[in-house]
């Protein structure tokens, strides 16, 4: 796999890093974050840049781009912190549509690109810890409709939603990869009700319980108990994006700790001439290139059998959680107390790495998944 920019994918690259160069500096966040987290301007501009469909198929009302797409733009994002729900929405909830396909991705797809729709998932739950198959929401048949019971946390995204995609099981037990499918509701269908919550990195996300929600036969995606491949393909892209906004977020951070080296005077000198200093650097830039290069493998083994590619899936995300650990923690160190201050935008990159740690699996969960892949091969 080629990973050299194309003109097009190169003039992408340039216009998200221009608009988070002119719009979106730290204090212009800070007055986002003091508001609802969501600029209804910034989202018409993603839509109008053709953000939102750089990485759907044309016959879907994109583009015909895919993950790179979706990586430049979400590496961008996270050089500039975004607050927009980007990955939630036009990666991972696109992502579901696409491998789904039939009625709604025809429906909500080209919605989506337009800005008009914004669709989320809601999967993840309070036992889970990672476990992509352990769904408890139950659906069941009620005539010729489905009744769904059970409750969604941190989805991401979900206040700004304008479907809500949500996985349930119809046969089998948590955990079980059958069994499970994904329906179509609307955020004011009668029986969800929904908490909002502002998250450590001041993005916002819901608890979602449904009680007896009712919906027809036609708000199923895709086959009956099918939904586990559809799951894992979406997450795997979704994935890949939320490494590449890391990567991003890390090479700001190891950036603005040069700068403040540099500035810093102490001893009548900068402190970036001390060598344990510039030791430390060094190896901060080594653990982003080291998650350069996971991003890049996991990318070229996205098209492969599912189980290569949730091997390269699992060590991308291993090395992402250590990196930004690293990165982010030496950052604070480096700048000493002020790194930690709401004023300044150190700590708010490590925030946002130590959401991206916690989020789609720990490193201890996707160890475990690497241990059990390498058993079954």
């Amino acid at each position: 796999m080629d990973f050299t920019l194309n003109d097009e994918q190169q003039l992408l690259k340039d216009s998200v890093d221009r608009f988070i160069e002119k719009e979106y500096d730290f204090e212009s966040r800070r007055r986002l974050v003091a508001g609802t987290g969501l600029s209804e301007a910034h989202w018409a501009l993603f839509a109008e840049m053709g953000w939102l469909m750089a990485g759907l198929p044309e016959d879907h009302g994109g583009i015909g781009g895919g993950i790179m797409e979706n990586a430049i733009i979400c590496e961008a994002f996270g050089k500039g912190l975004v607050l927009e729900p980007f990955l939630p929405i036009a990666v991972l909830a696109a992502q579901v549509l696409i491998a789904a396909n039939g009625r709604h991705a025809h429906e909500l797809l080209p919605k989506l690109a337009a800005g008009d729709a914004r669709p989320v998932l809601a999967h993840a739950e309070a036992d889970a810890f990672g476990e992509l198959a352990w769904v408890e929401t139950r659906a069941e048949r009620r005539g010729s409709c489905w009744a769904i019971n059970g409750r969604k946390m941190l989805v991401a995204g979900a206040p700004f939603a304008s479907h809500f995609l949500v996985s349930a099981r119809v046969s089998g037990l948590p955990g079980d990869e059958e069994g499970l499918c994904l329906f179509v509701l609307s955020p004011a269908a009668q029986g969800i009700k929904r908490t909002d919550v502002r998250l450590s990195d001041n993005s916002w996300a819901s608890e979602l319980v449904l009680t007896d929600v009712t919906v027809e036969a036609d708000a199923l995606m895709g086959r009956e108990g099918e939904a586990f491949p559809i799951l894992a393909q979406a997450y795997a892209h979704a994935t890949i994006g939320l490494a590449a906004e890391a990567v991003g977020a890390m090479e700001r951070l190891l950036w603005i700790t040069r700068d403040y080296l540099n500035t810093r005077v102490q001893f009548g000198k900068p402190i970036g001439n001390f060598q344990a200093l510039q030791h430390r650097m060094a190896d901060m830039l080594i653990e982003v290139e080291m998650s350069r290069s996971q991003l890049f493998r996991a990318m070229a083994h996205l098209s492969a059998v599912s189980s290569e590619r949730d091997q390269a899936i699992s060590s991308l995300k291993v090395q992402i959680g250590r990196s930004a650990k690293f990165v982010g923690g030496n950052a604070i160190q480096l700048h000493g107390g002020i790194g930690i201050t709401e004023e300044y935008s150190v700590g708010h990159y490590f925030k946002r790495l130590t959401m991206i740690d916690n989020a789609f699996g720990t490193v201890g969960v996707h160890l475990d998944r690497m241990a059990k892949l390498k058993r079954a091969a």
